[in-house]
């Protein structure tokens, strides 16, 4: 069950990524699970663009989100955390906070119902190879089958909308 602060910092991302050329998906499995490859790593945001870049979002709405056992999976050029300006505010004088920043930015949303992001630290460029691409692509369009599946289980297009 998702929070009311995920939903918004949900909602957020995908207002501030609706524009021409970017694509994002919500909670994207990475690879395949099965015992040759390993268990799947999911990431909370991810979207690509027309330039070829992946930006990966990992939202946070707690300190105990960062201690949790799920694994922080930045696979992107861009990578980032997404929380709440409060949290943000005390984690800043934690040093193991601080060092896990090191390539990573930070964008922060205020606990009022607003659904502006603020980038509070912009993330460093990593270089992902070709095959890591096609790996995140290719898992995108898996959630994105998902997501589709969804919808059409909520309102199916090939019956009549009374």
């Amino acid at each position: 069950m998702k929070t009311d602060m995920t939903q918004q910092i949900e909602h957020a991302l995908w207002v501030k990524n609706r524009k021409m050329g970017t694509f994002g998906c919500f909670e994207v499995s990475i690879g395949f699970n099965d015992s040759y490859r390993g268990a799947v790593e999911r990431v909370d945001f991810i979207t690509y663009n027309t330039k070829g870049e992946v930006y990966c979002y990992e939202i946070k709405v707690s300190k105990s989100d960062f201690n949790s056992a799920a694994k922080k999976t930045f696979i992107g050029d861009f990578n980032y955390y997404v929380m709440p300006k409060t949290l943000y505010d005390e984690l800043s004088s934690d040093k193991a906070f601080r060092w896990s920043l090191y390539d990573v930015g930070v964008y922060t949303i205020h606990d009022n119902r607003s659904l502006e992001l603020t980038c509070v630290k912009p993330a460093k460029r990593k270089q992902v190879a070709l095959g890591m691409k096609v790996t995140v692509l290719e898992s995108m369009v898996r959630s994105l089958n998902r997501e589709t599946a969804k919808l059409y289980n909520i309102n199916p297009l090939w019956e009549p909308i009374v």
